[in-house]
């Protein structure tokens, strides 16, 4: 699934996402990014991702600054994108190095790049500032150098916007109700790393199956939710009776005011005994789809409030959003 497809005429409606932290967002994925450059809109914003002659990832405007023509139309030539229109061409800093359709080059003319990195699969870009103000993310359960596990990637749209889907996992009251999370859940903050970081631990001493699955006595063991969230990306990781059951990155690329794709990767360790054999595999994965679908289908209809009614068990949300609020607006430049 592509997170956010360009296809005929530009979608000059777009607005530009509410709320919309200073971060690193996902641009496209690596496997989508080959020869030809590719449209994508990240925050509100079109741009074109291509790779350079030695592979690199560049994330730049989608629109030629000399006459607008659209650059995916274009192609890569001696490592340089080279527009449609006229044959100017680009490097991967977004210089012109080339217009042959013209005596010589105006001075100064660049096409806007976007700072990226590429890794876990995707190509991210950092949005809102002009350097970015804090690390892309660190997953090493996807690395080589990882335990044997079982991986899968989702990608999910919605009309929620970004902040509302990385404070989803801070929502304690909500676990019980959409998700069906019976016990005494309790919330923990973790101490503070650094200033880009937020974690918490969800927790319940006995965590119970919806009937008729909840045949275990005394149901299937403590349960913790481990969230780590800097304002743009989340690392979670589940965890039964202690052990590492799964790990997610969650990452999301906010494309306009009303729609956000939320995707990343899933990775379930592989051990001996039940909870590291293929049908629990199967089983987890089925039940992230339909935790996922029902969180969606409350973001569909849902609207921001003004915030002023809240209850003590909305502190996880309420912590969140102040947390996420001094990445809002415009960083230092």
């Amino acid at each position: 699934m592509s997170p956010a497809p360009v296809r005929g005429r530009p979608p000059r409606d777009l607005e530009a996402p509410r709320d919309l932290a200073r971060g690193w967002y996902v641009a496209e994925r690596s496997t989508r990014v080959g020869r030809r450059p590719r449209p994508a809109v990240v925050a509100g914003t079109e741009v074109v991702v291509w790779r350079t002659g030695d592979g690199a990832a560049v994330v730049m405007d989608r629109f030629c600054p000399h006459q607008g023509a659209a650059l995916e139309l274009g192609r890569v030539v001696d490592g340089d994108l080279r527009c449609a229109f006229h044959h100017w061409r680009f490097d991967g800093e977004g210089t012109c190095v080339a217009a042959p359709s013209t005596r010589r080059v105006p001075r100064g003319t660049t096409a806007r790049v976007h700072p990226s990195w590429e890794g876990l699969g995707y190509v991210w870009t950092w949005w809102g500032s002009a350097v970015p103000e804090y690390p892309p993310p660190d997953f090493p359960h996807l690395g080589p150098a990882s335990p044997a596990h079982r991986r899968y990637r989702f990608a999910f749209d919605t009309n929620a916007t970004a902040r509302r889907v990385l404070e989803n996992g801070f929502d304690l009251p909500h676990f019980p109700v959409v998700h069906g999370i019976a016990g005494d859940l309790r919330l923990t903050w973790d101490a503070e790393e650094n200033k880009h970081t937020m974690g918490a631990r969800i927790t319940t001493d006995s965590i119970a199956l919806p009937a008729p699955l909840d045949r275990r006595p005394g149901g299937l063991g403590r349960l913790c939710l481990h969230l780590r969230s800097t304002p743009s990306y989340q690392v979670l990781t589940f965890e039964l009776d202690d052990r590492p059951v799964a790990h997610e990155l969650l990452a999301v690329t906010p494309v306009a005011r009303d729609r956000t794709t939320m995707h990343g990767w899933t990775v379930v360790p592989r051990s001996g005994g039940l909870l590291g054999s293929a049908p629990v595999f199967w089983a987890y994965r089925l039940q992230h789809w339909w935790g996922t679908r029902a969180d969606l289908r409350i973001y569909r209809d849902a609207e921001d409030t003004d915030g002023s009614i809240n209850t003590p068990d909305d502190e996880g949300v309420l912590r969140f959003r102040q947390f996420h609020r001094h990445w809002t607006g415009r960083g230092p430049r």
